[in-house]
């Protein structure tokens, strides 16, 4: 007994680390902008395509990875996801123009996406069935760490080593981790049940990632805009902003096991879900009127309240009887699909209404993004679910 937690204790580690650098490589070309941009030649605002085509990358490919995943196993097919995913960072480290950064960065998503949800079904074994909500935040914990990291140290290293090697280096690394993932992690047996309409049309999934939608675009419009407005219109000094704004990724670390544990503790996942939203969609509408000291509080509870959201989310697929175990990979990276093909509007419409219209508007439309799609929790059937959620 003593021997299987140990096991299970490293093998948690092992996808921690796993995680963190599939989080740092995602977040690492935004500290670089600038730098490729002086070195290769490329109108900065061009660049903004960068991370508009890993997200297509991302996005494409969540529902292939979990059909794969469902055929030949999560292991397999979440390492061939941060194989894929170090490479070419390591590649993108040598892009000599627009085109060739664009192909590695959409080929990074891809990796993104072959990885995100498998790796959750290696992670649901090592936790029993009362603790899936934990086992998903200490994952999305993972995320926001190498998040974070990434946003604040990626710079300082790109200023030592050149933004290359910066990008070289932490590929390498987690080339590295993947070895070790791929030599260490668990490749268990499951029942190949390969009825993919059993998710693919379930109404529970759908709905899910509908409802939430809003919010994964008001959540990644902030982490990614929230530095911009500071500066620009909040007379944030570069420094402070940047502090400020790696608050909601560095806070999710103890929002995401935190919200976990409540749906756990609590199995309301409906509820939970609704409460935090709407208080994230408060905070968010207000920004302009808060003093900039709120604003730091805020920023704080929204990363709070954010990764909770997450882990509460992809928890609660793993609870429904309907849903066999190798189907939970393409159930969650169906929810993931439709909130980045819908949430990716709200990044766009902020700047554009931000842009036309004043900032007041832009912070009351993504408030009013996170809402409008809510309702759609009450068409979620509860009954099927192991416990009420």
């Amino acid at each position: 007994m003593l021997s299987k937690i140990h096991k299970n204790t490293l093998d948690l580690i092992s996808i921690i680390l796993s995680r963190s650098i599939y989080a740092f490589n995602w977040y690492n070309i935004s500290p670089l902008l600038l730098m490729i941009s002086i070195s290769l030649g490329i109108q900065l605002s061009i660049l903004g395509l960068v991370p508009a085509f890993f997200l297509l990358g991302a996005g494409i490919f969540q529902i292939p990875a979990g059909l794969v995943s469902a055929k030949i196993g999560p292991k397999k097919t979440a390492m061939a996801g941060m194989y894929i995913l170090s490479i070419f960072t390591i590649l993108s480290g040598f892009s000599w123009n627009l085109y060739s950064i664009l192909f590695f960065r959409f080929m990074i998503g891809a990796g993104a996406a072959f990885y995100f949800s498998p790796a959750i079904g290696i992670l649901k074994n090592l936790f029993s069935e009362g603790r899936r909500g934990f086992s998903m935040g200490i994952y999305n914990a993972a995320f926001n760490l190498g998040a974070g990291l990434s946003v604040a140290i990626t710079g300082i290293i790109a200023n030592v080593v050149g933004w290359r090697w910066a990008l070289i280096l932490s590929g390498v690394i987690g080339l590295a981790i993947t070895i070790e993932n791929h030599l260490t992690l668990p490749d268990n047996k499951q029942e190949r049940v390969m009825n993919y309409s059993i998710v693919l049309l379930n109404r529970n999934i759908i709905f899910l990632g509908l409802a939430l939608a809003g919010f994964w675009g008001t959540y990644f419009a902030t982490a990614q805009l929230l530095d911009t407005y500071l500066i620009k219109e909040r007379g944030f000094s570069s420094v402070i902003s940047g502090y400020v704004s790696s608050l909601i990724l560095f806070t999710g670390i103890i929002g995401g096991p935190l919200g976990g544990h409540l749906l756990d503790r609590f199995g309301r996942g409906k509820l939970l879900l609704t409460l935090m939203a709407i208080f994230s969609a408060l905070i968010i509408s207000t920004i302009p009127f808060q003093s900039q000291y709120e604003i730091v509080i805020s920023i704080i509870l929204l990363g709070l309240f954010a990764v909770g959201i997450f882990s509460i989310l992809y928890a609660i697929p793993s609870l429904y009887k309907e849903i066999p175990d190798n189907m939970i990979p393409l159930s969650i990276g169906l929810i993931n699909s439709i909130q980045i093909s819908v949430g990716s509007i709200a990044p766009f419409a902020f700047t554009f209404i931000s842009d036309k219209f004043s900032y007041f508007a832009g912070w009351f439309f993504l408030g009013v993004f996170v809402i409008i799609f809510l309702p759609l929790l009450l068409l979620i059937k509860t009954r099927e679910a192991y416990r009420n959620v």
